[in-house]
């Protein structure tokens, strides 16, 4: 019932507007306005235009369903031109008889006269007009309904390889601060239960950021740095943090917990102790954050897991950054963090 009571809507609409353009016609022919004239020009776009818009309206909404665009476009022009020629020839038969034979009282034969011999290829030129406009309309409203399922659909794909990724960094870093905590409860308790409180607050940012795709630099390196303090709990001096960034370059964003990966990075692939440290320094070169760190690779490598860079070059890819880059020198292992918007 809604489907035809919008249809009969559209097709009232549709001859209000004709008759419109009827009273400017005349007008401007005349130089006045006819009454009479302009009278029975609405009634005659009412008696036509209403039944054969309403009718290949329907006509049209009811292929949406039956031969949709995606599945079959070259069998939806087809049968819909072909179909919406044939109802209009046979509505304006009827509608001819009605308004000839019936109610003016002529011969049924007069219906196949040269003067709607005309009128019916009149009536079928603007059929085929309205159809192609309607069919314009239609496959420009399907394509776009089309990109927009499409982006949708890419957005809701990358946004759970995203979540993946970023579920696979939760466990990661706790596994390796429980290393640390393990290696601290018998040397010094008291330090190891204050490194507890630490990781504690450290997992509880995790957590709480875990929905988030990116964070702010400023976010991301107070992040790092807490991170960083319980790495030296156990290493001490070891560890040196260099940061060189600029204040507005701290509202500029990289994804999220990536400063901490490559920072756990670092601290697994190289040895150090305080005569030879390990030197990280963070700065900012062109549109990338920068981070550098010396290189001396240990003898015998924690087993990785396989996160870490890749994990963060993946992550840019589904945000569509391709610029992530890193470099081995021989002296230095330098990563580069393109900065987002």
């Amino acid at each position: 019932m809604e489907f035809f009571r919008k249809e009969l809507w559209l097709s009232i609409k549709i001859c209000i507007i004709i008759a419109l353009n009827f009273l400017v016609i005349n007008f401007i022919l005349n130089g006045a306005f006819i009454w009479d004239q302009f009278k029975y020009n609405c009634l005659y776009s009412f008696y036509y235009g209403l039944p054969l818009s309403f009718v290949n309206g329907a006509y049209f909404r009811g292929l949406d369903n039956i031969i949709p665009w995606d599945k079959s476009p070259k069998m939806r022009v087809f049968v819909g031109v072909t179909g919406a020629i044939v109802l209009t020839m046979l509505t304006l038969f009827l509608l001819n008889y009605f308004l000839w034979v019936q109610f003016w009282g002529k011969e049924f034969s007069f219906l196949f006269s040269e003067q709607l011999i005309i009128f019916y290829l009149i009536g079928l030129a603007i059929t085929v007009l309205i159809s192609a406009i309607l069919y314009a309309i239609s496959f420009f409203k399907e394509v776009q309904e089309q990109v927009l399922i499409t982006e949708k659909l890419r957005k809701e794909k990358l946004q759970t390889e995203l979540n993946a990724l970023k579920a696979h960094i939760d466990p990661h870093f706790l596994f390796n601060s429980f290393n640390v905590l393990s290696g601290q409860i018998d040397e010094d308790p008291k330090k190891a239960q204050k490194l507890l409180g630490q990781i504690s607050s450290v997992y509880r940012y995790i957590l709480e950021n875990r929905n988030e795709n990116t964070n702010t630099i400023k976010e991301e390196l107070n992040f790092a740095e807490k991170y960083l303090n319980i790495q030296q709990t156990r290493f001490e001096d070891s560890i040196e943090l260099h940061v060189d960034l600029r204040e507005e370059t701290l509202v500029k964003k990289i994804p999220s917990l990536s400063l901490q990966l490559l920072l756990e990075n670092a601290i697994k692939h190289n040895g150090f102790n305080e005569e030879e440290p390990l030197r990280i320094s963070i700065a900012q070169e062109n549109n990338n954050l920068v981070i550098k760190n010396n290189l001396k690779p240990r003898r015998n490598l924690v087993e990785s897991n396989g996160l870490g860079l890749q994990n963060i070059q993946d992550r840019y890819g589904l945000l569509n950054e391709s610029d992530f880059s890193f470099e081995d020198d021989g002296q230095s292992f330098i990563v580069k963090l393109p900065l987002l918007s």
